[in-house]
């Protein structure tokens, strides 16, 4: 039996035959995760080309270019 699984909180329990084999699938309630908080005036653009793999260009003055 797993050691990290709270059994309180176990809402199915699945049984499911795979490769001659039994395998148990715990199903149970998670807590949702806020997002964080991001910035809206930060922007990255990507893009493909012909001379280079990608091509990455942000408005706060950086940029990469990738060659294969």
């Amino acid at each position: 039996m797993p050691s990290n699984l709270e059994f309180l909180s176990v809402k199915e329990l699945r049984i499911l035959p795979r490769n001659r084999y039994f395998y148990w699938e715990f199903v149970y309630e998670k807590e949702v995760v806020v997002k964080p908080q991001l910035n809206q005036e930060n922007v990255l653009g990507i893009g493909h080309g012909l001379n280079n793999w990608l091509t990455c260009v942000s408005n706060v003055g950086t940029s990469a270019g990738c060659r294969w």
